[in-house]
């Protein structure tokens, strides 16, 4: 299996090529990478450790999900498309209407996180945004006692 990673660390390093992040770094080692490293952290799932090298694959290249499903197999090229924004962005930010499985809630959870710690260039407004996008808690804690 270890050379299917290699496969698609070489297929997500080529498809990205020249893209550079908002800090002006090459986006494969800024971004990808510490993605794929975080989730290897969190699952010994090989298939969930390809999605994460290739998570924004069909959102920010030509890559195709049917292309992902050829080279990887459907289980990869579904964790990749779960984790993909559908529409262009609003006031509420983009919308993931395919998350929904705890593998592919892992890999966008640090995707966040890989987001967040690059945030250096990014205006207040949209940091502001961002975080409070993020955030998935109340600040005033349970009113119910359930938490």
């Amino acid at each position: 299996m270890i050379g299917n990673i290699i496969k698609a660390r070489t297929f997500a390093a080529v498809a990205h090529s020249g893209q550079k992040d908002d800090n002006g770094d090459d986006y494969y080692m800024s971004h990808l990478i510490p993605v794929f490293n975080a989730v290897t952290e969190f699952t010994n799932d090989e298939e969930v450790w390809m999605a994460a090298i290739l998570h924004d694959t069909i959102e920010d290249t030509d890559v195709t999900y049917e292309k992902l499903v050829e080279e990887f197999g459907k289980r990869v090229a579904d964790l990749v498309n779960e984790v993909t924004h559908e529409g262009k962005a609003d006031d509420y930010g983009f919308y993931f209407p395919r998350l929904k499985t705890a593998d592919g809630i892992l890999i966008k959870l640090c995707d966040r996180v890989s987001n967040i710690s690059r945030m250096q260039n990014w205006t207040e407004k949209r940091k502001a945004h961002y975080l409070s996008r993020t955030k998935f808690w109340k600040s005033e804690g349970p009113k119910d006692g359930l938490d």
